[in-house]
């Protein structure tokens, strides 16, 4: 098959995930997925792939210049020269904004991004909703994720209302003022593959999930979402100490629209501009100023640059 050119490049938002219900026990991993509802936020990942023809497939792949593993971003890559019979060195290189392992859709991100811009070295006319399918099979797959790729396609503040893939899972957007700051705060401590493999764990969120999303999608609102958010948080008994202490600071200062990420041992926080500092400022009692990060919600979906 002939290339089209051997260099692109996309930009993804990252997603916050506020409540969740699993679908993975499909047998197509694009019927997998979550309900659920988050966000998606300017700060995100920009993901430049190189391809060169080789006479076996190599993958390298760097996070920040930072050379990384990478499994899903590397699922991506060959299932994709693995469709399109194509042999390579393919080289991925993600800058991002998002932590790694915090729950701010890094690996959605990557894996999206990845999956855009080597869609459009190997096939000119492939669509964003083929190449997010890739994507969302190697979250499934590798247990890293369900609902981020399809929320990162559409972007803004959405209910994930049908599980699945982008292009079988279905999504619904909420109106949010185009003001709203958000801070975040987190660090590694909650793994998502652990969390998806616990049988108890898994079952008090679906049994939480099911009751909460069928109250959000009753009202649905940004209002509805933060208050979801946080009932579905002292439900399931995931918070660690840092995020109960760090919540309870920041309600306690009147930032009633602050909740957990799911997963992570992280937080967010929705607020005005004139507020940031003083979030900031809780936030860091309980986290270093490193792994807090000031964005808005973005306004679009992931797409090529």
């Amino acid at each position: 098959m002939s290339i089209h050119k051997n260099e692109a490049q996309a930009f993804v938002p990252g997603h916050i995930t506020g409540i969740f219900r699993i679908y993975d026990d499909c047998e197509d991993p694009l019927k997998c997925g979550s309900l659920g509802a988050g966000f998606s936020i300017c700060a995100g990942t920009l993901t430049k792939v190189h391809l060169q023809h080789s006479s076996e497939n190599q993958i390298d792949v760097t996070y920040n210049n930072q050379v990384i593993e990478a499994p899903v971003t590397k699922t991506v890559v060959n299932d994709m020269l693995t469709e399109y019979d194509v042999q390579a060195h393919v080289t991925v290189s993600h800058i991002s904004d998002l932590p790694i392992g915090v729950g701010f859709g890094a690996s959605g991100a990557g894996s999206f991004g990845t999956a855009l811009a080597l869609g459009r070295i190997l096939d000119i006319n492939m669509d964003g909703t083929t190449a997010a399918q890739y994507a969302h099979r190697a979250e499934v797959v590798n247990r890293t994720g369900l609902g981020d790729v399809i929320a990162q396609t559409v972007g803004g503040i959405e209910i994930r209302t049908r599980p699945g893939a982008p292009g079988v899972g279905e999504v619904m957007l909420l109106p949010h003022p185009g003001d709203l700051q958000v801070v975040l705060a987190g660090r590694q401590g909650i793994e998502t593959k652990d969390v998806l493999t616990d049988p108890d764990a898994r079952a008090s969120i679906n049994e939480t999930g099911d009751q909460i999303i069928t109250q959000l999608l009753s009202k649905p609102s940004l209002e509805s979402l933060i208050a979801s958010s946080k009932e579905f948080a002292e439900s399931i008994g995931l918070m660690t100490p840092r995020v109960e202490a760090a919540l309870k600071d920041l309600w306690d200062s009147g930032f009633e629209n602050s909740s957990m990420v799911m997963l992570g041992d992280s937080v967010f926080t929705f607020c005005e501009e004139s507020e940031v500092e003083m979030v900031h400022g809780i936030l860091s009692r309980h986290w270093n100023a490193s792994e807090i990060v000031v964005t808005s919600v973005a306004k679009r979906g992931g797409g090529l640059i």
